[in-house]
């Protein structure tokens, strides 16, 4: 999955590089956007689907952690 989760990363680093270049240049309307950036958060909401499918108990624990963090930071705080 880390390499996965580098590879997208990368890819978005190109398809923002490219829009940037198309936007500069006039070559991509903001339908041919809206487009590319949809198809890219279906692509990534399958993507996560497909590992919360195949790793359904480190996900609950990744979110039960991540639930702890979140509790212990917005606990109200005692200064006794």
């Amino acid at each position: 999955m880390e390499r996965e989760t580098q590879t997208t990363g990368s890819d978005l680093n190109n398809l923002t590089s490219q829009i940037q270049e198309g936007i500069r240049e006039g070559k991509y309307t903001w339908r041919e956007i809206q487009d590319a950036v949809v198809s890219k958060t279906r692509e990534a909401a399958e993507t996560t689907d497909q590992y919360v499918h195949e790793n359904p108990w480190k996900v609950v624990g990744i979110a039960a952690a991540f639930g702890f963090v979140l509790g212990l930071l917005m606990a109200p705080r005692s200064d006794e």
